[in-house]
Formats: structure tokens, C-alpha cells, sequence
């Protein structure tokens, strides 16, 4: 049976590719169809396969090309070319691939990741003139798929689809390595920020509070936009933007990780409980379901600093790192795999 995967972006790598590398994994023959991809944005196996785009393509530099033609997202969704031969298409969706036309002789797995890879509250105004129209094609697209699945019990909710199944899904654990007790000399020396996410205002409001408690500051993540917010302090180091592998070595001896980014699963969290620390994440309804333990919550900037941080100052040095250790591989590659398996009626190929 010829399969093809279908997904919004394969601009760049995110947190998105690596389960679409794992579902290729199950299919390794598949075609990739996509609204816009870019030569050599993700290397990897997903570059070897045939993928063919939208005609949004062309103008694709970056994933600002979703927010710049949010009202002509149907058109291009709608006229992505399907070969005939496909037999079954795997549809991973973060709000828009999932309006794909299907001809009905075509075995359709839907599943999703995300609803908001447009963040249309940021679109201009007369983008927004479009949104009741986008918002009813895609919510209808939904109705094309007898079997879906979505990435969490919020937005299961969220998009009212109560015959979904819920399928975690996971992130890099083998980029996490552990720290033996006999290896570790338990001297936490910084606090680790993540700029995803970050708004400027609230990356400067981060970062004084803890100058201002005197702490190390490691920031890491894209950081061009907020090296020029403050002034020069020993106290706050850039490290730039790096694999998981690197920010596991920075979070072995910080006190907590600062993330604050908004996705529709927490693996950086994860991450850092991979490496038995703390997390300090955005009180969201996804990291509230999947970070039972482990996690503090800010909802409200002015006021949860201080009781975060106070609640890290106590606990910090004497958190369990092997129970965080555990939680951080609750949701692991295996897993994720063995439930995509039995979703997409398939057997792994040999």
C-alpha cells in the first residue's frame, strides 16, 4: 500500500519533525506532502523522500509565510496535488494540512498536533476579515476522517472532539543523559533560561527579578532580539541556540529551567526532569495535564516570580532527581510508537 504524510511545515526542525521521523520510521516508503517546505531547512530522512508543496512554497523564507497568507490557506492546502497512486494518507496536522482534498477511495489517519500554528491574534486586520472563513473550512475539514487522534486531553476539549484518542507524544529522551549521585557534585550554580516563547518584556521581567536575587542567569534559545534589552552582567550569560544534547549539559547544575514556551506538548520540561531538575513553566492547561509533578506554574507575572522562585529556593537542592528522572521518561519514543502502530493499523515493516 503507498502511503504518503502530510504536515503543515517542513520549514525547519521543531518539535514537530522528530514524531514525523518516528511515523516515517513505520512507513519508510512514504511521500511527504506539506504547504511549504525548504531545501535543506531539516536534513534528515524526511529530505530523501519525495515531498511536494504547496504553492506557497516559493515564497516560504521562513514559518512567517503561514501568518502573511492566512486568508489564501485553503486555496493552497486545497491545491496541493495528491498522486493517484497514494492509497493511504497519515495527515499530522497543527491546524490547516488536514483540509487536504482526498479522493474517497483513500484510507485517511488523522492525527493532531496542534491548533494554532497561526497565532490569528497577531494577524493585521484585514487578515482577520478572513479568519470566520478559514476557521469554518478547517473546522470542517475535520469531519472528512473516521479515525482521529490528538496530542492531549486540552485540546481535545478544546476543539470538542470527544471520540479523539489521546496519544502523548515525546521528544528526544536519549538527548537527556542522567547524572549518577556518585557522579554529581549536587552544586547548583544558575537558573537556565529558554527564550521560547518570550515576549521582551517578559524575558527583562525574568531576568531582573533573578539578577535582582542574585543568581546566575544561562539564557538559551534564539537570542538576537533580547542580548540588547539589558545592560552587560557578569550574571548573565547567552549560550545560544542549541540541540537538546547541549541544553542537557547546562541543566545538570541549574537550580530550575525558566519555559515559557507555548506548545502543544512540554518537552523541554521534560527535559529538564529528564536531568533531575525542576521546571518553571507558563500555568497552561496542556502542562498542567501532562506535568503532574515536578513543575511550578506561572500564570501571572507581577505575582508568581516571587512565590516560584521561593518554592525553588526550598526545594532545589533536595528535589528526588531520580523520581523527576522517571516522569521525564514517562513519555518516551517506545511508547509513542507502540500507540501509533495499533492508531494507523499497521505493522512494522521489516
Amino acid at each position: 500500500m503507498k502511503t504518503a504524510i502530510a504536515i503543515d511545515s517542513l520549514l525547519f526542525r521543531d518539535e514537530s519533525i522528530f514524531l514525523v521521523e518516528l511515523i516515517l520510521n513505520l512507513f519508510p516508503n512514504s511521500e511527504f506532502y506539506t504547504i511549504a517546505h525548504k531545501q535543506g531547512g531539516i536534513l534528515g530522512t524526511i529530505e530523501t523522500r519525495p515531498i511536494v508543496s504547496s504553492y506557497l512554497a516559493h515564497r516560504a523564507k521562513d514559518a512567517s509565510v503561514f501568518k502573511k497568507n492566512f486568508w489564501i490557506m485553503p486555496s493552497a492546502v486545497k491545491g496541493i496535488p495528491l498522486h493517484p497512486s497514494i492509497e493511504k494518507v497519515i495527515v499530522i496536522s497543527r491546524g490547516y494540512i488536514h483540509g487536504l482534498n482526498l479522493p474517497e477511495n483513500v484510507s485517511r489517519y488523522l492525527y493532531i498536533l496542534d491548533w494554532n500554528l497561526i497565532e490569528q491574534g497577531e494577524l493585521g486586520a484585514i487578515q482577520k476579515m478572513f479568519a470566520p472563513y478559514v476557521n469554518d473550512w478547517r473546522e470542517r475539514a475535520l469531519t472528512k476522517y473516521p479515525k482521529i487522534a490528538i496530542s492531549s486531553e486540552a485540546l481535545k476539549e478544546e476543539l470538542d472532539l470527544p471520540n479523539a484518542e489521546v496519544i502523548a507524544p515525546t521528544y528526544r529522551t536519549e538527548e537527556y543523559p542522567f547524572v549518577k549521585d556518585e557522579d554529581h557534585n549536587f552544586v547548583f550554580t544558575h537558573h537556565l533560561l529558554y527564550t521560547h516563547g518570550l515576549s521582551k518584556e517578559e524575558f527583562k521581567s525574568i531576568v531582573n527579578f533573578l539578577l535582582s536575587k542574585n543568581e546566575m542567569v544561562r539564557v538559551l534559545g534564539p537570542d538576537a532580539e533580547f542580548k540588547t534589552l539589558l545592560p552587560a552582567n557578569e550574571k548573565l550569560e547567552f549560550g545560544g541556540d542549541h540541540c537538546e544534547a547541549t541544553s542537557a549539559m547546562y541543566s545538570h547544575q541549574a537550580k530550575a529551567i525558566w519555559d515559557f514556551s507555548k506548545q502543544f506538548f512540554p518537552s523541554k520540561a521534560f527535559g529538564a526532569f529528564s536531568t533531575g531538575r525542576p521546571a518553571i513553566v507558563r500555568d497552561l492547561k496542556v502542562n498542567r495535564e501532562y506535568l503532574t509533578q515536578g513543575a511550578h506554574f506561572v500564570k501571572d507575572f507581577g505575582q508568581d516570580l516571587e512565590r516560584v522562585y521561593g518554592e525553588v529556593e526550598a526545594s532545589y537542592a533536595t528535589v528526588d532527581r531520580r523520581v523527576l528522572r522517571r516522569l521525564g521518561l514517562k513519555w518516551n519514543e517506545r511508547l509513542f510508537k507502540s500507540r501509533m502502530v495499533k492508531f494507523l493499523d499497521r505493522v512494522v515493516e521489516s
